[in-house]
């Protein structure tokens, strides 16, 4: 009876174990586009499912991707709302999430861009950013940018009436298209909006690790010269899309972190942008400058009248309010607004 007794707890626990395995086994099967782009951007090297070439493993994501793509056709067939019935906009455009990376789309990618030389730039004030109050300002970036574009919209709003697009959106950079390709994204959405009269440009910290190259291959390393190429020719895919809609483009430098390695990496990444942006004839702001950080130093706090501000969150990357405040009011202070009156002075309220 023992004996019996003990075959009956190990098959429990077999089939317990065969189904874990085998439930995980077809979870990644499914998901495995969506997870090869987490592992990349967590760990900055390919999935160990990604030697898998076999037409039947890769049949997974392919099944998963019909499913979602059949799933929102049958949603939108059910929406019976017609389009003239659609709500206006709120008055401060802000992006939707953005849908899962499963589904391929059918958009060509970007070609590369080619420097954008400043003597075929715009002709632009040097120290002002002219708007039309009737014009949009679209913001880009990542977590940084989540947290500074939204006083600026309220502020341009607010004195102007101005409205903005924000697709600032968190976790994301150059070096990862599969997971968010911001020079197609920005492309799109200058070639939709023929209204947008500025691109506001903030992201760093997610980039400074190995890449990627377009079409696959072994992963190039940071700071090499084929990094640097590949990095510089995604900036000035952004600054041309702009060139060619005649857009003026204020591209923010990101600013020291608390790590070192970090720190390190985002400064060398401002060089890089700051001489596209240069050489692009466009507008360059140093968040280091704003911040009062000089050299390669760091500090969470800000002494002013006597008082200690503090400048950064607990994990030495993100700001506070304050320095949310400082980055949108040194960006106010830039734009002029033509042929309209502010209700009040072009500035964000400091705390």
């Amino acid at each position: 009876m023992q004996t019996f007794d003990n075959i009956s707890q190990f098959y429990k626990v077999y089939k317990f174990v065969y189904i874990m395995l085998f439930s995980t086994l077809l979870t990644v099967w499914l998901n495995q586009r969506s997870l090869t782009l987490y592992w990349q951007q967590e760990f900055h090297e390919d999935a160990p499912w990604s030697v898998v070439r076999q037409p039947a493993w890769l049949e997974g994501g392919k099944i998963l991707a019909a499913f979602n793509a059949s799933k929102n056709a049958f949603t939108d067939a059910l929406d019976d709302t017609p389009d003239a019935a659609i709500s206006p906009p709120l008055p401060l455009l802000v992006a939707a999430r953005i849908v899962s990376a499963t589904i391929e789309t059918a958009v060509p990618p970007v070609a590369a861009a080619q420097l954008v030389p400043a003597a075929f730039a715009p002709e632009h004030d040097k120290d002002h950013i002219v708007l039309t109050a009737q014009g949009k300002v679209f913001f880009a970036g990542d977590s940084m940018m989540q947290g500074v574009a939204p006083h600026i919209m309220l502020a341009l709003n607010k004195q102007y009436g101005i409205q903005s697009i924000n697709k600032s959106k968190q976790s994301t950079g150059l070096t990862l298209p599969g997971f968010f390709n911001w020079p197609r994204t920005i492309s799109e959405t200058l070639h939709d909006n023929a209204d947008i009269e500025l691109l506001v440009m903030f992201l760093g910290p997610n980039d400074p690790w190995s890449m990627k190259p377009d079409g696959g291959g072994q992963y190039l390393k940071f700071k090499t010269p084929e990094w640097e190429q590949l990095y510089r020719s995604r900036i000035n895919t952004i600054l041309q899309s702009a060139q060619q809609k005649h857009i003026p483009v204020l591209w923010i430098g990101p600013p020291n972190m608390r790590k070192k390695a970090l720190s390190e990496g985002v400064a060398w990444l401002a060089t890089l942008y700051s001489s596209a942006v240069s050489d692009a004839g466009q507008y360059y702001l140093s968040a280091n400058d704003i911040l009062g950080y000089q050299g390669d130093t760091y500090s969470d706090y800000q002494e002013k009248d006597g008082r200690k501000l503090k400048l950064r969150s607990g994990d030495g990357i993100h700001f506070t309010p304050y320095a949310q405040k400082l980055i949108a009011a040194r960006v106010l202070s830039m734009i002029v607004v033509e042929g309209a009156e502010a209700k009040k002075e072009n500035s964000v309220e400091q705390p």
